[in-house]
């Protein structure tokens, strides 16, 4: 999976973080099973995009166990954004 693409749009230390693997339009959005976010997903269960509600910008760790079995986890320190992703081990199915 390609780097994703980060968009944070922080105002008086928090705001919603936005990651992108893949470029739009991307359709509905579905609730994570824990967390606070939403995520997008292809017709084939593979993941296109996630969005938290609300990160710190100084420091903050937050996760989305989506209901596919992914889970997104982000850190942040300082605005500098890391992401890991834990694939569910399940292939997306073939469109």
């Amino acid at each position: 999976m390609k780097n994703p693409r980060v968009v944070f749009r922080h105002f008086s230390g928090s705001g919603p973080l936005s990651i992108y693997w893949h470029d739009g339009p991307y359709g509905d959005a579905v609730e994570a099973a824990k967390g606070r976010g939403v995520a997008w997903l292809a017709p084939n269960g593979e993941l296109l995009g996630v969005e938290l509600d609300d990160v710190r910008w100084l420091r903050d760790e937050q996760s989305l166990e989506l209901r596919n079995g992914d889970v997104v986890a982000v850190r942040v320190v300082r605005g500098k954004v890391t992401v890991r992703v834990k694939w569910s081990g399940r292939k997306p199915r073939a469109a």
